[in-house]
C-alpha cells in the first residue's frame, strides 16, 4: 500500500466566486484506489476563513493553513504551497504521491513541476475541464472536481499501472537483475551501491514498504536483500564490515579468492610509513588517511645517512584539485565509502546542487582558509569515493551537470 497526500489551494476571492469549494473534500479522498491510503489532508487559503467554513473541513480531517497577507492573494498562494509542499516531504518521507486540488488549476502547476522532479506522482483536480487539459503535461493525472462528483479527465498508463501491481516491476527481481549484471562482468556486489541502482530500476523505491516472506514488515535496505536470500534468490555473505552478495549456485569461496587477489594486487610491494612490509594485506583506510609526524620517505632495510644538522629543504607547494583529476561517471564496486566526517561536509557545501568545476572550487577553498587539513590525494580519493558508491547524484537533466549528495547517504554507508 503506497501514501498519499492531499493539498487543496484557493484564495478568499476564488471561494467567494464559487460559493466555496467545487465539492466535498470526501470527493477527493475517494478518488485515491483501494491500493493507496490518504495519510494527511490539508487546505491552504490566502486569509482567515469564515468559522462555520472551517469546522466543515476539519470534520473532514482536513488541517487548515492560512498564509500571511499579501496583495497578491493568487502569487501568495502559488509560492506558499510549493514551500509548504518542500516542508512536507521533509517531514513525511513515505508519501509518494500528491493530489493537488483548487479552483483556479493554474496556480497548481509550479507545485506539480516541483512534486514531479522529485520523482513523486501528482494528481490535479479542479472543476473546469479546459482549464484541466491545458495543464494535462503537468501531471499523471486529472479529474474534474465538482458537486456531480468526479470525472476522470486524463488517465495515463502510469497511472492505470499503479492500479495494477502485475505491471509495476518485481523489486525482488529487479534485485537479481542488478546483482546478476554485476556479477557477470566479475565485480563484487555490495550494499552501498547496490541500492542506489535499485532506486534508478524503480522510481521512489522503498523497502519499508514490502513485507518478508513471513509477512513481517521491514525496516531497512538490509532487511530486503536478507528476505531475499532466504527466498533463495541470492546469496548474502558478511566480510568484515561490509556484506557481499553472489548469485544462487555461485560458491562463497569464490569471493574470498576475489578479495585475496585484489588486496595482493593492491599490497604488492606496498611498505608502510615506517619502512615495514605489509605481507600484502591492505589497510581499506590506508589510502583514506594522512599519515602525521612520520617520515614516509624511509625505506625498508636502508639507512638513514642525512646530516641531522642540514637544513630542510622546501616542500614544493602541492598543487590543487581540480575538476580534471574526478570521474563522476566511475562507479567501483569495491571503492570504500569516504568517512561520515567528509560526507557531512559535502552536504554543509551542496545545500543546492553545483557543477564538479564549483564542487571542487569549494574543497579547495576550505583547504586554503584552514577549514579543511586534507592533502590533495586525500582530498581526491574522499571525493572520488562518493562517486563511486554513487553517494553524489545529478538530480536533474539540465546542462551544466550539477550534483547533490543523495537524501539518504547515512542509511547507506551504514548498510542501511
Amino acid at each position: 500500500m503506497s501514501d498519499t497526500a492531499i493539498f487543496i489551494a484557493a484564495t478568499a476571492e476564488d471561494l467567494k466566486s464559487n460559493n466555496g469549494l467545487p465539492a466535498e473534500i470526501a470527493v477527493l479522498q475517494n478518488q485515491i484506489s483501494d491500493s493507496e491510503r490518504v495519510v494527511h489532508t490539508e487546505m491552504l487559503a490566502d486569509a482567515a476563513m469564515p468559522e462555520r467554513f472551517v469546522n466543515t473541513l476539519s470534520q473532514s480531517g482536513a488541517q487548515v493553513t492560512v498564509l500571511p497577507a499579501t496583495p497578491d492573494g493568487g502569487a501568495a498562494l502559488t509560492t506558499g504551497l510549493t514551500a509548504r509542499l518542500h516542508e512536507f516531504i521533509c517531514s513525511f518521507p513515505n508519501v509518494n504521491q500528491f493530489l493537488l486540488a483548487g479552483i483556479q488549476v493554474d496556480r497548481l502547476v509550479l507545485a506539480a513541476a516541483y512534486l514531479r522532479r522529485a520523482g513523486f506522482q501528482v494528481i490535479l483536480a479542479g472543476p473546469d475541464q479546459g482549464a484541466l487539459d491545458r495543464v494535462a503535461n503537468c501531471a499523471d493525472d486529472t479529474f474534474v472536481w465538482g458537486k456531480g462528483g468526479a470525472t476522470s479527465a486524463r488517465r495515463p498508463a502510469r497511472t492505470q499501472n499503479r492500479d495494477d501491481s502485475a505491471e509495476a516491476p518485481d523489486p525482488f527481481e529487479v534485485l537479481v537483475e542488478e546483482v546478476t549484471k554485476s556479477r557477470s562482468r566479475g565485480n563484487r556486489v555490495l550494499l552501498t551501491s547496490l541500492k542506489q541502482r535499485m532506486r534508478k530500476r524503480i522510481r521512489r523505491f522503498d523497502e519499508t514498504r514490502l513485507k518478508d516472506k513471513d509477512g513481517r514488515p521491514m525496516r531497512k535496505f538490509k532487511d530486503f536483500v536478507v528476505d531475499a536470500a532466504n527466498r533463495g534468490l541470492i546469496q548474502l555473505i558478511e566480510r568484515g564490515n561490509a556484506s557481499h552478495v553472489l548469485l544462487p549456485g555461485e560458491d562463497a569461496n569464490t569471493e574470498d579468492d576475489e578479495e585475496e587477489e585484489t588486496s595482493a594486487d593492491t599490497g604488492r610491494g606496498r611498505k608502510n610509513s615506517r619502512g615495514d612490509s605489509d605481507d600484502g594485506a591492505v589497510d581499506p583506510l590506508l589510502d583514506a588517511v594522512d599519515m602525521i609526524g612520520e617520515d614516509s620517505s624511509a625505506s625498508d632495510g636502508e639507512d638513514d645517512d642525512s646530516d641531522d644538522d642540514a637544513p630542510d629543504e622546501p616542500e614544493a607547494p602541492e598543487e590543487p584539485l581540480t575538476a580534471e583529476d574526478i570521474d563522476p561517471l566511475e562507479i567501483d564496486e569495491e571503492a570504500n565509502p569516504p568517512p561520515v566526517e567528509f560526507l557531512e561536509l559535502l552536504e554543509t557545501i551542496l545545500k543546492t546542487p553545483l557543477t564538479l568545476d564549483d564542487l571542487v572550487a569549494a574543497l579547495v577553498k576550505k583547504q586554503q582558509d584552514g577549514d579543511l587539513s586534507l592533502k590533495k590525494r586525500t582530498l581526491r580519493n574522499h571525493l572520488q569515493a562518493a562517486f563511486n558508491n554513487e553517494l553524489l547524484e545529478n538530480p536533474a537533466d539540465e546542462k551544466p551537470l550539477k550534483y547533490s549528495l543523495v537524501d539518504d547517504w547515512r542509511d547507506i554507508i551504514d548498510y542501511l
